[in-house]
């Protein structure tokens, strides 16, 4: 069939001719209408903006400038400082004072002196914070008028009454003080402990800005000078400079014993190279020719010998560098000094080097091979700064390139001559060049150079100290020495350095010198400048394309994302001159210059079996690519022989392969296949270059399914390398000899045990376990590293905490660093939590060390959102508190963002900028827009890459010979869950609205479906200017005055009533085969009584699609008894109110009856809302149900009517379905009026079932059915009882307990109403999908399978109560909610409320044994306290003007009315007595039955009852309940035992939150109060009310000591507090005789106690202790509130390091129930006979293996492997199996998981696939709760219904709370509009999620949540988020006020 009909020419032109018009039409009315619009305005105008206030400009002033002036030149310092290393006795601080003078000469004529100063207090000379003098003879200097600091520029300000004069030198005295801070910057303080007495170190790091910290200078590299030092300081510490010590002698300063040490002056230098150090270090020396060389370090180090080995290599390598410059070294020492506390690694501060201790100090015992390469290159990176930097220095920042680059060069060359063995030079393609491509690559990168106005702040300065300055500098220089040969390099620097010794440079000054060197028969492209410029001065490199086929060689800029915007221009178009060196088929050719763009090399044309490879040893700075043809014939080589290829371009292939495939140059496949050959690769560099790359793709995946495949892959490939230096250490007893041997091994087990292979795990566990139990490290320190972190990270609190003692008991560096980072492998949150906020300790963290430790947490994928939440989270702290000189700002914001790659994250990091713009981030300024480039680049990667990656894993991962077969049921399952989940990122399995559909009759329906797009567009043209017009001219003449038409209202107007509706409706269980979807269609004949005249139609009408009917109108009108009817003129669907429109030709007659007909189509769609479908599997076929959900605003989604449940009519319902299906409704399908018949409709053959018209009724009510269902059944009376379900289910007997209960139920209902079930049928049929528990459509129950099917062999004894309670709950409705209904959604609670009480009622009569009245309290009262104790609650009943929306009515059904519903209901029960109540409600049943009602008539009724059985209450029902219904909230009700005193308050968790609501009765309740006291040993006093706010009751006096207890098995709502008193005597009762109180009681007091202290009401401790009891609890209700109770501990402490002492206090209180149902069951063997006992076994188990019970966890265990290993026999006890599925979930790995959703998968007990669902949440590998969550949007996996139950269970989860809020927050759109509105409980999604809610951080991203999806509003969610932010508010207060009380108290329990 065609897609829609076909019109003539003519026609289409007149159609084209009125859409004209109309557009001409509305232009025309759209001028009239602002013209009478301005005239209503009567012609004034308002302004639109007010006027802009001028910004001020710019200061010119010479101090506002961050550059000196070029004025005045320093000549020489004279500098005393005198640290004091104790601090202050006043103030705390340790400080240093000093005495500085400066020799300065005038250059230009000033009368201003800028000198720099940041920090420094001044004493003050005449008046004035400096003196001047003028030292040429005869010249006086001007006075200083004024001086200042300011404080931006870091100046001190001396202005002068005069110049000073040219040429003339001048002398600035200057005293001043500091503080000796450990801020790591400057002049500061470290410490260390030593024979457990803390040391003090001044200390000093001045580079780049910090020299001003110190003393007043001018601090630029330029400004070079001679410095005269001279230090005061302690006895018995030593002081160093510098300079060689000159002297050293006692003195008495300040009446002060001390030493006053001068030193020799320096040679002229830059301040940033001054040091200065005062400590008690030891030391060791040597010389080397004529030069002293010390090594310094704390004593114990030295003693130790850890200073030996940097002592032996200083003496060759600074031998080494005289010879590479040809220039001795100008100095006659060199110190070299290890810090406790130091940021950067090293120093070169001239004649005195500081270092970090792990860059200086080496013990063979602790230290690694690593360890002792750093320690040789680092050291050989700071000799070679001696000369490159510290003898020739910069002019100016911006070339620092020149310094760190080259010294980052020849630090390789330095460190080969003194350990020849090593190939170290070989590493800095590794440590450097890949290293600094992977920045350079972005868009955001930076040239090595910069101009030098671009560099002026010192947070500019700072920033350029990162990977383009050492690494890219590096690069460069070793391309350039290699192109020019090593001796024309070497020869250039010579004369350099002779040229500049002592002063300042450009880098083009060496460019000079380097072209002079150059031999005139070396040809080069171009000069050394013009070559070298390029890779200077324009930022990125380029990546050169060889095609073998032709020859060309071309080049481009070489970028990760290509489609990046390069926004800053260069001279030279990003186009470099390239050398090349290359081989081709291994032999190696002539070098070639690409100095173009592209050019022609007809020798590296290659075919057959040769290869080009280009960039030999990667000596030039870029990338290469080949052809397709070139790259496969080099992956043959590897796959062959791969040693044909060097091993540096072996590596080099991979890295750049990889690269390339980035930046979408090759394929990812392509670059996938260079790692296929390591199998056989032995060598290290290739293996470490493949493992960069790929720790990529760990970062991108390993939060996604393709980790699984990824990591089964590799550990295929490094097993072989395993198992090679297993045998080559003699199992692992030796250590290999090549150096690089030794780092391969340790990359060899690295990647075992990262990728799980179990004998690389067994060993690092084995040997930390050795550690731990021995005391002795087995470990060799190589391999440290690496088995810390496995070892750590594959245990617990106790491993943690082990490694924690050695980190601080550490008496090496290299040992603590090891360790350090080792801690961070953990896996579970709260340790790692607790390790983040350990960073900001110094005490725990060195400051140095505060960077790196967040960054290593950020690694781990558990820690990742952990980091990036404490970073923004102590931002403005870190920035601004923390200091400059301890955070390396660029490296923390790389680190914590490096995994990012959604959307949600490029949103908080584009948040976390904004946020902090105005204190910015200093050197990680750059760092910032790197790390949203880099994310925005991996967002576009993983849309690109991630399926065929997946693929390539999955079909690399299988044994050779399966490759290309069949894959696993889990990997299609995680492969379709994936393209599901992708599909649905990028909206393709969105679904499209259904197209509008012509059906003229059930018989014809299928034959006419579509209509033109031309006719929709033409109709809605011309609704669109009808409406427009008259909106304007409404508008126009009203002055824009809101005038709302009725059918842009929510409510129907009360002109028309319904009497019935005739509906036929025909479900197609398959679908469409042109669309693909499922459909129904139906007609509808809807007969009403106007009973006001109106000429408008409204009805409800969702997402129906009409067919027009012979008036070319959406329905016919005809009036009953053939009287006339007016016609329709227009008719329309009002998408926005769902409303059908019927506009009429004139009015309906009052009285009149008339009827409405009408023909439609649907989508049967999935989204559990309206008539929609359901699907489930059956021995491998796929069934289809059509059901229904038409409550409370559905029915319209079904067939157009009056949706309200006042409307009540009576329905006639015929269902045409499939032959062997079955039809069910509200009516019998058999009797008078209904039958079923076989038919035929347009050729399909159908049954056609006619069902008994319904009673009087609520279209929300009805309900219909189409299935291949079974059911089982019996009679109650004259009532027939059926159960339906699936026919296996039916088989099973799953339906036979409902049946069983559903009998007593209806019966004992029958007897409480006091009236007959007033239908002659009562079917409950359970869905496979069911969004709701269950729906009480009167006489067809439909329910969740969970909650109607019940078997003994696999359902829990919750399960049956489940049952019980909810079949009882529906029944109740039968009555109450059905035969009378509420008027309005407003009193939603009145039928809740009122079912959920008498549920508990109708299952105790079912199951008498069970006591199942007294759980009211847990699962309601307590449950709904928690919600009604905040200021976003809501009263129970609300106006009706308020809840007009569908989505405000679906917000009405909460648990407030709900739980409180019941609660209030239960209160006055009890108050008025049961069987006065029971008499009020069956007169108000009986005086309502099929009508509606309001609250106030039950209240009536009531009331009637009361008089009638002459009960004194204190006032009138009505009065009585407004309080408890009308207004929000309830009371807390405190008792003063003291004297008698109650008083009541309203009670609110956050006693500081406004109440905004207003109440007529002041938030003040009338409180029946039931109340004993330990007189009258338990007794119950008459019932006492409370009228008022205060009262007095003489008899709670507790004069004897006695306790008070009020509310009595807590039959009252409200909260009970006791002076302190009362609250001490009923511990003491717990304590001593736990019985004499009653065990809800017993609950209730723990409860109270709980909230009344988060409310600040009382002592959080004495809320703790009243759990102290629990040792010798039994009780079910009890133990169930105190656990509840935790869980709000559990929530808010379970991720910081409250966590490990609560969990052993939990344990040590569980442990005693443990044990008591272990000899209760015969070990287990049996189960409690008791109802609650059974529910309390379960408790027991939970708890005792969640606080890890060894014997739990052992017994859940064994268990559960039991079951593994016989899959088909689970002998685990259905009661026990959440508990034990779940914990052996999460200590177990992907093989429990995979088997968990193996069964899921089988089963076939809806009850046990809830229980594995949830268990499968309980994983801690985020990971598979990543893929978990993923699979919650796919209906192919989990069932609509379950999406939110996966999503909470996965929130609930420690390890999954982040995960799940992230996803919620990337899906909201999708999930809230396209997923279907049936399918979430929005409300339970938001609370889920936010449950943890509890910083700041977290706070500030719930209120962009809200901020972002605000306007398109949250549904039923919307009061959801107001709670949630509220609860977040409260939360954050609550840990302020208590982390530190509650951590203090659990840990005093530990000891108890």
């Amino acid at each position: 069939m065609g897609k829609g009909f076909f019109v003539s020419k003519g026609v289409a032109a007149g159609l084209g001719v009125l859409a004209v018009a109309a557009v001409a039409t509305i232009i025309a009315l759209s001028v009239v209408y602002a013209q009478e619009k301005a005239n209503n305005n009567n012609g004034t105008v308002s302004p639109t903006d007010a006027p802009v206030e001028p910004t001020s400009p710019p200061s010119n002033e010479l101090w506002d400038q961050y550059r000196l002036p070029k004025s005045l030149v320093p000549l020489t310092y004279n500098l005393t400082l005198w640290p004091r290393l104790t601090p202050n006795a006043t103030t705390g601080l340790y400080i240093f004072t000093g005495d500085s003078t400066v020799d300065f000469e005038c250059v230009e004529e000033t009368d201003l002196i800028l000198i720099h100063s940041n920090k420094l207090h001044y004493t003050l000379m005449d008046g004035q914070m400096a003196r001047l003098v003028a030292l040429t003879s005869g010249a006086k200097a001007p006075a200083i008028v004024k001086s200042w600091e300011q404080n931006v520029t870091q100046y001190l300000v001396l202005q002068l009454d005069g110049k000073l004069t040219k040429t003339h030198v001048y002398q600035l005295h200057t005293v001043f003080t500091g503080e000796l801070a450990d801020d790591l910057g400057g002049f500061y303080r470290s410490e260390y402990m030593e024979g457990g007495v803390k040391k003090v170190v001044a200390t000093t790091q001045m580079q780049p800005t910090d020299a001003r910290k110190a003393f007043p200078c001018f601090d630029e590299p330029a400004m070079k000078a001679v410095f005269h030092i001279t230090l005061i300081h302690a006895r018995g510490t030593v002081a160093l400079s510098n300079g060689q010590e000159r002297e050293s002698r006692e003195d008495v300063v300040d009446g002060q014993n001390v030493l006053r040490t001068v030193f020799d002056p320096t040679e002229k230098m830059s301040t940033y190279l001054l040091a200065f150090i005062v400590s008690e270090f030891g030391h060791i020396r040597n010389e080397v020719n004529d030069v002293a060389i010390r090594i310094f370090a704390r004593k114990p180090a030295i003693d130790a010998g850890q200073g030996a080995y940097a002592l032996n290599i200083t003496g060759p390598i600074l031998k080494y560098f005289q010879d590479y410059y040809n220039s001795t070294y100008p100095l006659p020492k060199s110190d070299q000094i290890a810090l406790p506390d130091f940021n950067a690694g090293a120093m070169e501060n001239w004649g005195l080097i500081t270092y970090r201790e792990t860059a200086l100090l080496y013990d063979e015992s602790f230290s690694s091979n690593s360890n002792k390469e750093r320690i040789a290159s680092i050291i050989s990176h700071e000799l070679a700064h001696m000369w490159f930097g510290n003898l020739v220095t910069l002019r100016w920042w911006n070339d620092l390139w020149l310094n760190e680059g080259f010294a980052s060069y020849v630090e390789y060359l330095g460190a080969d001559h003194a350990e020849p063995d090593w190939n170290v030079k070989d590493l800095i393609v590794l440590g450097d060049v890949h290293r600094v491509f992977a920045i350079d690559a972005l868009a955001s990168s930076h040239p090595l150079s910069s101009k030098e106005e671009d560099i002026q702040k010192p947070a500019q300065i700072s920033e350029l100290f990162d990977a383009i300055s050492y690494s890219k500098g590096a690069s460069v220089l070793r391309m350039l020495s290699d192109f020019l040969t090593e001796e024309v390099f070497t020869q250039g620097l010579k004369t350099y350095l002779e040229a500049f010794q002592f002063g300042n440079t450009v880098y083009t000054d060496l460019w000079d010198h380097l072209q002079k060197a150059v031999p005139p028969a070396t040809k080069l492209p171009a000069t050394v400048h013009d070559i070298m410029d390029r890779w200077v001065l324009q930022m990125g490199f380029p990546v050169v394309k060889i095609n073998t086929a032709n020859g060309e060689v071309t080049q481009q800029h070489f970028l990760l994302n290509p489609n990046s915007s390069v926004t800053v221009p260069s001279d030279f178009k990003y186009e470099w001159i390239v050398p090349i060196k290359w081989v081709k088929t291994g032999a190696p050719q002539t070098e070639e210059w690409l100095v173009n763009k592209s050019m022609t090399i007809t020798a590296m044309k290659a075919s057959g079996s040769d290869w080009v490879l280009a960039n030999t040893d990667v000596v030039g700075y870029y990338r290469v690519n080949y052809d397709e043809q070139n790259w496969e014939r080099l992956l043959g080589v590897l796959a062959t022989k791969h040693t044909d290829i060097r091993v540096i371009n072996r590596a080099q292939l991979v890295d750049d392969a990889f690269n390339l495939a980035r930046a979408k140059h090759i394929s990812t496949i392509l670059a996938l296949k260079t790692t296929q050959y390591l199998s056989r690769e032995r060598d290290y560099l290739p293996w470490k270059s493949a493992l960069n790359n790929l720790d990529f793709f760990y970062l991108m995946f390993d939060r996604s399914e393709v980790y699984g495949p990824m990591q089964d892959y590799l550990r295929k490939q490094v097993t072989p390398l395993f198992n090679y230096y297993k045998d080559m250490t003699g199992n692992w007893s030796d250590v290999p000899k090549k150096h690089m041997d030794q780092y391969n091994q340790v990359t060899a087990l690295s990647l075992a045990c990262r990728t799980g292979l179990d004998e690389c795990q067994t060993l690092a566990k084995t040997w930390f376990g050795a550690w731990m139990s021995t005391g002795r490290n087995p470990i060799h320190p190589n391999l440290r590293s690496t088995v810390y972190c496995n070892a750590i990270a594959a245990g617990g609190a106790a491993e943690w905490d082990f490694a924690w003692e050695q980190f601080q008991s550490a008496s090496i560096a290299i040992e603590a660093d090891k360790l350090r980072a080792a801690l961070a492998c953990a896996t579970q949150p709260w340790l790692l939590n607790r390790y983040l906020e350990y960073t900001l300790d110094p005490t725990k963290v060195r400051k140095q060390d505060a960077t790196s430790t967040i960054v290593y947490v950020a690694n781990n994928v558990v820690g990742q959102s952990l980091a990036w939440d404490f970073i923004r989270a102590h931002w403005t702290y870190i920035f601004t508190e923390y200091g400059g000189g301890s955070f390396s700002f660029s490296n923390l914001i790389n680190g914590v963002t490096e995994r990012f790659s959604t959307e949600f994250e490029l949103q908080q990091l584009h948040q976390f900028k904004e946020d902090h713009a105005e204190e910015g981030f200093g050197s990680g300024t750059l760092a910032v827009e790197q790390s949203i480039e880099r994310t925005v680049g991996n967002m576009r990667w993983i849309q690109e890459n991630q399926m065929e990656v997946q693929a390539w894993f999955e079909e690399q991962a299988k044994p050779s010979s399966h490759r290309g077969c069949g894959h696993s049921l889990a990997e299609r399952l995680a492969t379709a869950a994936h393209f599901c989940f992708s599909g649905l990122q990028r909206h393709v399995l969105r679904p499209e609205p259904p197209q509008s559909r012509s059906v003229a009759s059930p018989t014809d329906m299928a034959a006419r479906c579509r209509v033109s797009k031309l006719r929709i567009l033409c109709s809605v043209l011309a609704l669109v200017s009808v409406a427009t017009i008259v909106t304007l001219w409404t508008l126009a003449l009203t002055g824009g005055d809101d005038v709302t038409a009725p059918w842009d209202r929510y409510r129907l107007p009360a002109a028309l009533v319904p009497r019935s509706y005739n509906i036929t409706l025909w479900p197609r269980l398959t679908p469409d085969p042109s669309s693909g979807r499922y459909i129904f269609t139906g007609s509808s004949l809807v007969e009403f009584q106007c009973v006001r005249q109106t000429d408008l139609i409204l009805l409800h009408s969702n997402k129906l699609h009409y067919t027009l009917q012979e008036n070319q109108q959406l329905a016919a009108l005809v009036a009953s008894g053939g009287g006339p009817a007016p016609g329709i003129r227009s008719s329309w669907l009002q998408n926005q109110t769902q409303l059908l429109v019927l506009q009429l030709r004139g009015p309906l007659t009052e009285g009149q009856t008339y009827r409405l007909i009408s023909e439609f189509a649907g989508e049967l769609a999935d989204d559990l809302a309206g008539f929609y479908r359901s699907e489930y599997q059956q021995d491998g076929v796929r069934r289809v149900v059509a059901a229904s959900q038409m409550h409370p605003t559905h029915a319209r989604k079904t067939f157009p009517c009056f949706d309200e449940p006042a409307m009540k009519a009576v329905f006639r319902l015929t269902l045409l379905h499939p032959p062997g299906t079955v039809a069910l409704s509200n009516g019998l399908e058999t009797g008078q009026w209904s039958h079923v018949v076989n038919t035929t409709v347009d050729g399909v053959a159908l049954t056609r079932t006619t069902f008994q018209p319904t009673k009087r009724m609520s279209t929300y009510l009805l309900a219909v059915v189409v299935s291949d269902f079974a059911h089982v059944g019996s009679r109650q009376g004259d009532t027939l009882v059926r159960i339906w379900a699936r026919k296996k289910a039916i088989r099973q007997g799953q339906g036979d307990y409902a049946l069983n209960v559903t009998g007593p139920v209806l019966d004992f209902f029958q007897r409480y109403y006091n009236i007959s079930y007033p239908l002659s049928k009562t079917d409950q049929i359970a869905l496979p999908d069911f969004y709701f528990g269950a729906m009480e459509n009167w006489g067809l129950v439909t329910y969740r399978e969970t909650n109607l099917l019940y078997s003994p062999e696999t359902s829990s004894n919750r399960n049956r109560q489940t049952t019980a309670t909810i079949v009882a709950h529906e029944l109740a409705h039968m009555w109450f909610g059905n035969l009378v209904t509420l008027r309005w959604w407003n009193e939603v609670w009145l039928n809740e409320g009122f079912a959920s009480y008498v549920a508990y009622l109708g299952a105790d009569r079912a199951e008498p044994d069970w006591d199942l009245k007294d759980l009211i309290l847990l699962d309601d009262i307590h449950r709904v306290f928690a919600v009604d104790a905040l200021v976003s609650s809501h009263p129970l009943s609300s106006d009706e003007d308020s809840v007009v929306l569908p989505e405000q009515i679906s917000e009405q059904f909460d648990a407030i009315s709900y739980s409180k519903g019941a609660a209030v209901l239960r209160m006055l029960s009890d108050f008025l007595s049961e069987p006065v109540f029971v008499q009020g409600l069956s007169t108000y049943l009986d005086h309502f039955a099929y009508n509606n009602t309001v609250g106030s008539d039950l209240w009536r009724h009531l009331q009637l009852a009361v008089e009638a059985n002459k009960l004194s209450l204190p006032r009138r029902v009505e009065d009585i309940m407004n309080r408890w219904v009308l207004q929000m909230g309830f009371p807390v009700v405190t008792v003063d035992t003291a004297s008698g005193a109650v008083s009541q308050s309203h009670f609110l968790l956050d006693p500081g939150s406004d109440v905004a609501p207003e109440s007529p009765y002041r938030y003040e309740w009338m409180v029946p109060v039931r109340w004993t006291d330990q007189r009258s040993g338990g007794a119950q006093k008459e019932l006492w009310w409370l009228l008022g706010k205060t009262d007095v009751n003489e008899e709670m006096r507790g004069g004897d000591g006695g306790w008070v207890l009020a509310n009595i098995n807590v039959t009252g709502y409200y909260r009970v507090n006791y002076d302190l008193g009362n609250w001490e005597r009923l511990l003491g009762q717990l304590r001593d005789d736990h019985q004499a109180i009653p065990p809800l009681n017993r609950a209730q007091l723990v409860d109270d106690a709980f909230h009344l202290a988060r409310a600040q009401l009382l002592s959080t401790t004495l809320a703790l202790r009243s759990t102290a009891y629990l040792s010798e609890e039994r009780d079910y209700v009890p133990w169930q509130s105190a656990l509840d109770n935790l869980e709000y501990y559990y929530l808010m402490l379970d991720q910081t390091e409250v966590y490990g002492p609560m969990q052993e206090y939990l344990r040590r209180l569980v442990t005693p129930l443990f044990l008591h149902f272990k000899v209760l069951t015969s070990n287990w063997t049996e189960i409690p006979l008791k109802h609650t006992d059974q529910y309390n076994q379960v408790n027991a188990v939970r708890t005792a293996c969640e606080t890890g019970v060894p014997e739990c966890l052992a017994l859940t265990s064994a268990w559960f492997r039991r079951w593994m290993e016989e899959p088909e026999r689970n002998t685990i006890h259905p009661n026990l199996r959440a508990a034990v599925y779940c914990s052996a979930v999460a200590d177990g790995g992907a093989p429990e998981w995979d088997f968990v959703w193996l069964q899921l998968e089988k089963a076939a007990l809806a009850s046990e696939a809830s229980e594995l669902m949830g268990a499968l949440a309980c994983s801690r590998d985020t990971r598979t709760l990543q893929r978990y969550l993923s699979y919650a949007l796919d209906p192919a996996v989990i069932r609509k219904q379950d999406a939110t139950s996966v999503i909470t269970s996965v929130a609930s989860n420690r390890a999954g709370q982040r995960l799940a809020w992230d996803f919620v927050r990337t899906n909201w759109n999708y999930m809230f509009t396209d997923y279907g509105a049936g399918s979430f409980a929005f409300a339970s999604v938001i609370g889920g999620v936010t449950a943890r809610f509890s910083t700041p951080a977290q706070l500030r991203e719930l209120e962009e949540f809200v901020e972002e999806h605000g306007s398109a509003g949250f549904g039923s969610a919307s009061l959801a988020v107001e709670q949630a932010l509220e609860r977040t508010r409260t939360n954050i207060q609550w840990l302020q006020r208590n982390r530190q009380l509650v951590s203090d108290w659990f840990a005093g329990q530990a000891g108890l």
